[in-house]
């Protein structure tokens, strides 16, 4: 679910919440973290944030608790080796961006 922003009229706090897209054009229900006041909050369109976040550190090995590097290395065996290189970049890949 994203984050939205939103700014409390009465108080002028801005906080955030988490919506699911299916209830972002809804009025929110909930009242305002610092002032408690209800139907005074709208939207802050000035600071939408990205709440999107992914373990950057990832990496196949982590997930799969070092099988992955294993299994490469069976599939490696079994191809001619001008597939070496493409194996061993899959090996080395981390959750930015593929090495090599």
């Amino acid at each position: 679910m994203p984050n939205y922003g939103f700014i409390c009229e009465k108080c002028d706090n801005v906080f955030e919440c988490l919506l699911s897209i299916s209830n972002r054009e809804n009025p929110l229900k909930e009242p305002c973290p610092k002032c408690m006041s209800e139907g005074n909050i709208v939207k802050d369109f000035q600071g939408i944030r990205c709440s999107l976040s992914s373990d950057s550190t990832l990496t196949p090995d982590k997930a799969t608790g070092g099988r992955w590097s294993e299994l490469m290395g069976k599939m490696k065996k079994g191809l001619a080796p001008r597939y070496h290189k493409k194996i061993d970049v899959a090996t080395n890949m981390t959750g930015r961006r593929w090495k090599g």
